[in-house]
C-alpha cells in the first residue's frame, strides 16, 4: 500500500511538515490540516487554547491516566477529560484508548507527541532564559584607579549595561572605598587590597603635551632641558617618586602645580596651565591639546581584577563573558584577558 501524507502541499499556508501516515488519509488528514491551518491565521486567543489542548495531551499520556495528570496539575479531572474529548473532536481521530487500567495513546498521538514534545523543550529553554535573566540583576560595583577614567574600556562597558538592562554598572573611583564592595577592580598595581582574580591586563602610554594656546604664548621646547628650565610643568603627585620622572622633574624651574588627582592635571593644562605627562588616549581625543615631540614618556600598566567572593555570581561571570567578547572580536584589542 502506497504512503499516505497527513499534510498535502499547500502553498498558502507555507506548511513546513512531518510525512505522516495516519488513518485511512481522508476524514482525519483533512480535520488536522484545518486544526493546525487555522494556527498561521487564527488568534492569538485560538493559538493559546490549541498550545493548552496538546500541552493537557501529553500530561495525560505521561501520567498514563486522566486522574493522575489532573491531580499533578491541579485541575478537575472532568476539565482535562473534556479538553481532551475537545481536541479529538476538533482532529477527528481518537487519540487516547481508554481502559479501566487508564489510558495509552494510539499510533495518532504517539505520532504527535514527538512534536509536542519539542514544543515543551522550547518552552522550558524559555524558561531557563528568563530565570537567568532574574540573576543579572542588581549592582555591579567597578573600581576605577585615577588615571584610567575616561579609558576605551569603560566606554565598551556602556554595552555591557545596554545589553543587560536589570545590570547597573557603579564606577568608583574614591580609593578609600571598602575592598570586599567591589565586585571589579581596574588597577595600576595588584597591591590593591581586595582579594580576586586578575581578568585582564592591559597598558596606556603616556606623552607630554600642552594645549595649542599655551604652545602660542611660550613656544615649544627645543627639548628636555629647555623645558625643565623655562617652561610651566604640571605633574600628579605620583610621578615624583617614579624612577624615570624623578631626576627631570628635580631640575624643574617652574614645577608650577602637583595633583594626587590626574583628571585634575589634565584640565589644567587643557586650560593653559603649562606642561604634563598624559594619556595618549585621552588626549588624542582633545584637539585644542598638542603632543610634544620630545623624546620622554612613560608606559602605565593597568590590571583587571575580580574579587573573589563575587566571582562566581552570573551577573560578574556575564562580565568576564563581556570583556573576552570584546577581546576576540577587536574592539579591545589592546587588553589580555588572563583567564
Amino acid at each position: 500500500m502506497p504512503e499516505k501524507r497527513l499534510f498535502p502541499i499547500d502553498n498558502r499556508l507555507e506548511m513546513k511538515h512531518h510525512n505522516y501516515t495516519v488513518g485511512d488519509g481522508t476524514g482525519f488528514e483533512k480535520s488536522l490540516l484545518l486544526y493546525k491551518g487555522y494556527m498561521f491565521m487564527a488568534t492569538f486567543k485560538s493559538r493559546l487554547s490549541f498550545l493548552r489542548d496538546l500541552l493537557a495531551l501529553k500530561e495525560v499520556i505521561d501520567a498514563g491516566r486522566i486522574q493522575g495528570a489532573a491531580r499533578r496539575n491541579g485541575i478537575k479531572q472532568s476539565n482535562l477529560s473534556k479538553i481532551i474529548t475537545d481536541l479529538e473532536s476538533a482532529m477527528n481521530a481518537t487519540l487516547l484508548q481508554r481502559s479501566p487500567k487508564g489510558v495509552e495513546p494510539t499510533n495518532t498521538a504517539r505520532l504527535l507527541y514527538t512534536d509536542i514534545d519539542n514544543i515543551v523543550k522550547s518552552l522550558d529553554r524559555i524558561s531557563k532564559m528568563f530565570e537567568a535573566a532574574e540573576d543579572l540583576a542588581g549592582y555591579v560595583t567597578v573600581y576605577v584607579s585615577d588615571g584610567f577614567l575616561g579609558n576605551g574600556l569603560l566606554k565598551e562597558l556602556s554595552l555591557f549595561y545596554a545589553r543587560h538592562l536589570k545590570i547597573r554598572l557603579d564606577i568608583v573611583t574614591n580609593a578609600k572605598v571598602n575592598p570586599p564592595d567591589i565586585d571589579f577592580a581596574i588597577v595600576s598595581d595588584l597591591s590593591f587590597p581586595m582579594k580576586g582574580k586578575m581578568v585582564f591586563k592591559t597598558e596606556s602610554k603616556m606623552s607630554l603635551y600642552a594645549s595649542k594656546s599655551y604652545l602660542d604664548k611660550h613656544g615649544v621646547p627645543r627639548d628636555m632641558a629647555d623645558l625643565v628650565q623655562n617652561f610651566d610643568i604640571c605633574v600628579q603627585q605620583r610621578h615624583l617618586d617614579d624612577p624615570s620622572c624623578r631626576l627631570i622633574l628635580k631640575k624643574a624651574k617652574h614645577l608650577n602645580t602637583t595633583s594626587d588627582s590626574e583628571a585634575v592635571v589634565f584640565s589644567l593644562i587643557r586650560s593653559g596651565d603649562g606642561i604634563a605627562l598624559l594619556h595618549d588616549w585621552d588626549a588624542a581625543r582633545n584637539p585644542e591639546l598638542t603632543r610634544l615631540d620630545l623624546d620622554f614618556g612613560l608606559t602605565r600598566p593597568f590590571y583587571g581584577v575580580c574579587n573573589t567572593a563575587s566571582e562566581k555570581t552570573p551577573k560578574i561571570q556575564a562580565l568576564i563573558q563581556h570583556l573576552k567578547n570584546m577581546s576576540e572580536d577587536g574592539r579591545l584589542n589592546q587588553i589580555e584577558i588572563c583567564v
